[in-house]
């Protein structure tokens, strides 16, 4: 099971379960996610999402996209609409308040997730990470839309080309989560949530989709926008090499890897 469901009073505790992947996401896990998501709707009042062992979550699962790769690469908006934006869309519509337990990194997708919800508490020991730049490709998951949004142009601009890691204090004093110390990630989280289910739920969902409407953004064009151009990245020299480069353990040569795109269109 890549997703564990459990109620804790009028609290649901979803933990996504795949630690020994640091919970990076798969279509299972998704899928599992946004049925979870839907299930607290029925079943809790406020909801709360974990991870398993030390990360929340650590992004995609590249390793399910490596026979595409021996092809050429995979199709990447294809994946996103399929595996990453359903889980934003869920969140964005749950019928209930939701909190991200950031207990260890939440990187690439799961910095998108962890964006998603309505509210953050953070391991003091944990940390954020946008991480796509170095596969050359842009962030997605909703991220490109949230960073903005959280943080101001300026310094999600600076996060996403630099990929510096947001550690937990510096998430906290830019207002991003609560910050807590490790082993009371999960029990400070559901203690708030205990008290969000005590509260008017259906006006915690209108707050957020009031105020996320107020956003100079649509979020539904940011995820659009995200996913085409993920697509035309991931089929790019650029990105195949930062693939490459990862899976050799080795810094990734993008100048030569541009030279050669640059061949193949002259």
């Amino acid at each position: 099971m890549a997703i564990e469901f459990d109620l804790d009073g009028p609290v649901a505790v979803v933990t996504l379960a795949r630690p020994d992947k640091f919970n990076a996401v798969t279509q299972e896990l998704s899928d599992g996610l946004v049925e979870a998501i839907s299930r607290a709707g029925d079943e809790a009042r406020a909801l709360v999402i974990t991870g398993a062992g030390k990360a929340f979550c650590a992004g995609a699962d590249l390793g399910d996209l490596m026979d595409d790769y021996a092809t050429g690469g995979p199709d990447l908006a294809r994946v996103i609409a399929a595996r990453f934006n359903p889980m934003v869309y869920a969140l964005e519509e749950a019928p209930v308040p939701t909190i991200a337990a950031i207990n260890g990194v939440a990187a690439g997708a799961g910095l998108g997730l962890a964006l998603a919800c309505d509210l953050r508490v953070m391991s003091s020991s944990a940390y954020l990470v946008s991480a796509f730049i170095g596969l050359a490709l842009i962030p997605d998951t909703g991220t490109t839309w949230a960073l903005v949004q959280h943080l101001g142009l300026s310094r999600a601009m600076e996060l996403t080309m630099t990929n510096r890691r947001l550690d937990a204090e510096e998430s906290a004093q830019l207002g991003l989560a609560r910050l807590v110390p490790p082993d009371q990630v999960k029990e400070s989280a559901v203690a708030w949530a205990r008290e969000l289910a005590e509260g008017p739920t259906a006006a915690f969902v209108s707050n957020r989709r009031l105020l996320r409407a107020a956003a100079a953004s649509n979020l539904a064009e940011a995820l659009s926008r995200e996913a085409r151009a993920q697509g035309e990245l991931g089929r790019s020299s650029l990105h195949l090499e930062g693939m490459q480069a990862f899976l050799e353990k080795r810094p990734p040569d993008f100048r030569r890897a541009a030279e050669l795109d640059q061949g193949e269109t002259k």
